[in-house]
């Protein structure tokens, strides 16, 4: 029992160590209009109507994120809810213990992780546009 619940405040806070600054819509959709009209060679025309479309997708996924993120964080209050009932006064100080000490641990690999190509965990590139296709 005790296994499992570690396994979960560790999983749930595991996910928290993931959040980045995300760019905002306009700051994504022109890093790839840029993108595209560099491997394409886009005309200007081009340029301003691909750019029209990559900033409406992107409002659209940053709501659609927004939206998951704040279901994501009441089931996780309703889950930590949940267990918490069941558990003894003592389980709850060791559980919140646990937690506090997996979040530090989450924090830490964080920091030495930035500033690094450390988030690329030798991945390629996505595909993108090539001339050569």
């Amino acid at each position: 029992m005790i296994a499992v619940i570690f396994t979960l405040s560790f999983s749930v806070f595991a996910q928290r160590g993931q959040q980045r600054e995300m760019p905002n819509p306009e700051q994504r959709a022109e890093k790839m209009t840029t993108r595209m009209a560099e491997q394409l060679e886009l005309t200007e025309d081009q340029k301003q109507e691909v750019y029209k479309i990559h900033l409406e997708n992107a409002q659209k996924r940053q709501v659609e994120m927004e939206e998951r993120r704040a279901e994501m964080e009441v089931r996780r209050a309703e889950m930590k809810s949940q267990i918490e009932t069941i558990l003894t006064p003592e389980q709850k100080e060791k559980w919140e213990e646990v937690r506090n000490e997996n979040r530090r641990k989450i924090e830490d690999r964080s920091k030495k992780g930035r500033g690094s190509s450390a988030g690329d965990h030798g991945r390629h590139r996505r595909g993108g546009y090539s001339k050569s296709r």
